[in-house]
């Protein structure tokens, strides 16, 4: 995994912070913030853990930011689902989200596109009959649910709809 670390000086300088005043605050040298800055060197976890709470930030999110520094773009792919649902997605880093255009009727659930995930449902326009567990749900436009997809359900349009579905990997 690669990491670039030269964040830390937009992360610095959002603050109002100096190399000096920042070094000062997290107990980490001028020299071994400006070499990160500069994204020489391999720093230690011990490092990156104060310069992460100085900066107000926990040291994952401090990683996270790291890692993807520039924005991650995808095209959309399409398919039918729920019969004869029109359905746009993609998958940004193993979040798949799908907008869906629904005609009365289309019902079922897309088993191909569940694994251990968290999934959520934004109802645009129309309304959308969600079943979890046995109990039905009724979303209409700008109503929203969430469920861990485990959980056996279904979707049903109750009528022309809209919907987003926000499928998120569970994460250890």
């Amino acid at each position: 995994m690669t990491y670039d670390f030269s964040i830390l000086r937009e992360l610095r300088k959002k603050r109002k912070l100096t190399i000096n005043s920042l070094s000062q605050l997290c107990g980490v040298s001028y020299v071994a913030l400006s070499k990160l800055e500069r994204n020489q060197g391999n720093p230690e976890l011990k490092t990156l853990d104060r310069v992460s709470r100085a900066l107000g930030l926990a040291t994952h999110n401090l990683l996270a930011l790291a890692e993807h520094k520039h924005p991650t773009q995808v095209s959309q792919a399409t398919c039918t689902i729920l019969g004869t649902a029109e359905c746009r997605h993609v998958d940004l880093d193993g979040t798949r989200i799908f907008c869906t255009t629904a005609p009365k009727g289309a019902a079922g659930w897309a088993a191909e596109f569940h694994r251990d995930d968290y999934e959520r449902c934004f109802v645009l326009a129309g309304k959308v009959k969600i079943t979890i567990r046995g109990s039905d749900y009724v979303l209409g436009a700008g109503d929203a649910l969430a469920w861990d997809c485990l959980f056996e359900h279904t979707y049903e349009a109750l009528e022309p709809s809209t919907f987003i579905t926000v499928l998120t990997p569970k994460r250890p």
